[in-house]
């Protein structure tokens, strides 16, 4: 009886440990296991799936790049010799609004592409192209707005709007808003970028705990509504932190710099914007990047902006977005 039980818990130990190696094997070597591979649809036998020269498992975990894809952003530079490789979904943690981002470079110079879906009763979708300067500042905008709105007696509509630069420092903004479309000139200061991407304004940055950046925010919303649409904002890098992120494949917990942006506002007209903002109106904006990690640039993993509703009824808030990955 003895030499059954034995023998019993020598079979049992040695299935588990055939399980265990099992699932966390490796077979060529990418950093990805075979059964991560499987969940991927990447090829566990081959340890860069879309020959892009990168391994599988340092597309996925450190440079967020698809190991399915040589060119993830589709840009006609491959993974390994773009800087700025990547094609990636934020998702706001309030469920309301979704943005694809991707930065590329090409004959034109810098661009930063975003997809937005908001979905708030009303669904606004915006295909959102600004062109950069090598500074990340932005030289002129050129998208598309679409309008869904829930009362089915108010017409859908989809409209083109954007900025132009006049005479060098001057911006012509042309904007479909709820009302219409809103057109305005205004003068345009250096180092200057829209509200929803102040944040990469750092990535050709190096960044590093204590460095320091000045530049300034626009947001149209403000113009329309008569109000300075122009914020001085000064972003730190204040420290470094290790923060948890969801993936497919699981937890994984990566070190982030961590950027605090102050952004500060000439005193609002409107009544609403003065009792939520006070005299001398100041927003407080976070970022984290990843420390690099040996990839081309470091990944935003997580960020906050500022909202001004684009809605008849005014209001302030914020949206956090992180990457989903």
């Amino acid at each position: 009886m003895r030499a059954l039980l034995v023998t019993l818990l020598l079979a049992s130990l040695l299935v588990g440990s055939i399980f265990q190696t099992s699932f966390a094997q490796d077979s060529d070597n990418d950093g990805l296991t075979d059964a991560q591979e499987k969940i991927l649809g990447t090829d566990p036998n081959k340890s860069d799936t879309d020959g892009d020269g990168l391994l599988d498992g340092e597309e996925y975990f450190v440079s967020f790049t698809n190991p399915l894809k040589a060119d993830t952003d589709e840009d006609g530079i491959a993974d390994k010799q773009d800087p700025y490789p990547r094609w990636v979904r934020y998702e706001d943690l309030n469920g309301v609004t979704t943005s694809v981002d991707r930065v590329t470079q090409g004959a034109e110079g810098l661009r930063l592409h975003q997809f937005v879906e908001v979905k708030a009763g009303n669904v606004i979708t915006i295909d959102w192209h600004n062109f950069l300067n090598p500074t990340f500042t932005l030289r002129e905008a050129r998208f598309t707005i679409s309008y869904d709105f829930l009362d089915p007696n108010r017409q859908d509509y989809t409209a083109d709007g954007y900025y132009k630069p006049v005479n060098g420092n001057q911006m012509e903004i042309v904007l479909p808003s709820y009302e219409g479309i809103f057109k305005a000139t205004i003068p345009w200061p250096g180092q200057a970028m829209t509200i929803s991407d102040w944040i990469y304004h750092l990535y050709g940055k190096p960044l590093k705990v204590g460095q320091v950046y000045e530049f300034n925010v626009f947001y149209h919303e403000l113009l329309r509504w008569g109000e300075e649409s122009f914020a001085r904002a000064r972003a730190e890098v204040i420290g470094t932190e290790k923060v948890p992120l969801e993936t497919k494949l699981g937890r994984r917990e990566y070190t982030v710099y961590v950027v605090r942006a102050r952004l500060k506002f000439a005193t609002f007209k409107d009544p609403f914007f003065r009792a939520f903002l006070g005299p001398e109106p100041e927003l407080v904006l976070k970022a984290l990047f990843t420390t690099g990690e040996n990839s081309q640039t470091q990944t935003l993993v997580r960020y906050t902006t500022p909202f001004f509703r684009i809605t008849p009824t005014k209001s302030v808030g914020f949206s956090d977005f992180s990457i989903a990955h």
